[in-house]
């Protein structure tokens, strides 16, 4: 039934994207942090201005500095009505926008539609390429500060809708291959979701778990409408999407960062036993037990520098994870509560929207919490291979020392020696030195009995130092 479909009606483009503008952001691999701190109107007016200029619409904004409140809008206008700034392209298309502060986030909000008063209902889909101007709705290249972004088309068919909501899926594909100027659907990414929604289908493309590398096309909704009163009732909620979708967009980021902290902590424990193992085998299993060589005792230094950097990155990933964990769970009470107020709003349930509380978010923090029992005795591993390598310089370092100590104490021996005989050297030719059987052989010559005396002293004053410490001691 897809393939006859050739054409939509009053087709309706919702672009929501987010970005943090106050806190600490850390950097995609969580080495490095990034302080956010308040609104930056040249930031919200570029953003507007990329999508804007393609559309040949020039809007100067008047984007407000302060911060009145956690939530408020960012434009300025009357204290009772929201800030909304409406506009008409080139292309006979109107639209509006309305950009937010919610919480420590911009929420940009842009609509552009076919307006049906011109007596140009149908629209044919290849014309959906003029929604979307330049791809100028591709998203940007991530930075860490940015969330991600939801793009929502909607539009009416002449049809009823099928029984099988997999029926229209195809037609849903090419709408989206024609708003992004492609000519086949391979660079889309999969079907991921179909659900009914406020009595329309909903098709949602790209994966939560994906980010800008695996889906360059970020978060995609497509929403067939077959009468009126869908639209009737999104009308009633639509203005907490932008906070739905910021929620969605933190669980879906901090999980894709999650996976970056989970590969670098994998990689510092495997590369810690790719270099530990050596150690172990030549030091631990005594196939080597004689001193370590300078060259050696280097290396091991090294190697202790090395794991401490190591168990430092370490325990910043893990820190990481958990701030991830933590994150999830917070903004995963936030999306419950938000669509709560959607559905009161509303006055009829929405199970689709509400799946992704119900299984990813949950699922995402399980993963999380298994990744972290996982790691945690990584983080022993990590401190014994520091203590023993620590313990295998100190002891050979002892050695070296006590080795030394043993030369200076030979040395010192032998400059004492020679002071004293240096010292009583003249007593040499005082008389000459006679043996027991010649004349005054009996008597001991000079020098001897000075060499005698000394060495006696000395060993008189080593005795009195070795029992003043061993007095010591024993205090």
């Amino acid at each position: 039934m897809s393939q006859t479909i050739a054409s939509i009606y009053a087709p309706s483009l919702y672009w929501f994207a987010y970005q943090y503008h106050q806190g600490l952001v850390t950097s995609s691999d969580g080495t490095t942090a990034q302080h956010l701190k308040g609104i930056n109107p040249e930031w919200v007016q570029n953003k507007y201005d990329r999508i804007l200029n393609n559309f040949e619409v020039d809007l100067k904004l008047e984007i407000r500095q302060d911060e009145p409140a956690q939530d408020f809008d960012l434009l300025i206008g009357p204290d009772d009505e929201r800030a909304i700034v409406e506009f008409t392209t080139s292309q006979d298309l109107e639209g509006f926008i309305y950009p937010q502060s919610l919480h420590d986030s911009y929420a940009l909000n842009l609509n552009i539609y076919q307006p049906e008063s011109q007596g140009k209902k149908e629209y044919k889909l290849e014309d959906l390429a003029q929604f979307n101007p330049e791809n100028c709705f591709k998203p940007e290249s991530e930075s860490a500060s940015n969330l991600g972004q939801t793009l929502l088309l909607s539009g009416y068919l002449n049809t009823s809708p099928p029984k099988d909501i997999r029926d229209l899926e195809p037609l849903a594909k090419q709408c989206w291959v024609e708003f992004f100027h492609l000519e086949n659907g391979q660079a889309l990414p999969p079907l991921y979701r179909a659900y009914n929604l406020l009595g329309g289908y909903l098709y949602e493309y790209g994966s939560p778990k994906a980010d800008l590398v695996k889906n360059p096309y970020g978060h995609l909704l497509i929403w067939f409408l077959f009468e009126e009163y869908p639209t009737l009732r999104l009308q009633k909620c639509y203005w907490e999407l932008p906070e739905l979708f910021l929620y969605y967009h933190k669980i879906s980021k901090s999980f894709q960062d999650s996976r970056i902290y989970y590969d670098c902590a994998d990689r510092l424990i495997t590369n810690h036993e790719t270099e530990f193992n050596p150690v172990s085998q030549i030091y631990l299993n005594l196939q080597k037990t004689s001193p370590l060589s300078a060259t050696e005792l280097q290396i091991l230094k090294t190697n202790l520098k090395t794991l401490i950097k190591s168990s430092l990155n370490y325990t910043k990933q893990l820190r990481n994870l958990e701030y991830a964990r933590n994150t999830i769970a917070i903004n995963s009470k936030n999306y419950q509560s938000s669509l709560e107020r959607m559905e009161q709003l509303a006055q009829t349930p929405m199970e689709g929207l509400r799946l992704f509380h119900d299984k990813e978010a949950i699922a995402f923090q399980e993963q999380i919490r298994a990744d972290l029992n996982y790691f945690y005795p990584g983080s022993n591993l990590l401190n014994q291979g520091i203590a023993t390598i620590r313990g295998l310089v100190e002891i050979d370092q002892a050695e070296r020392d006590r080795h030394l100590e043993h030369q200076i104490q030979t040395i010192g021996t032998a400059i004492a020696f020679g002071a004293i005989v240096a010292s009583t050297s003249p007593l040499l030719f005082e008389q000459s030195i006679t043996f027991p059987w010649q004349e005054h052989g009996d008597r001991i010559h000079p020098f001897i009995l000075a060499v005698l005396l000394s060495i006696a002293a000395a060993a008189l004053v080593w005795g009195v130092a070795r029992l003043i410490r061993w007095w010591w001691n024993r205090r």
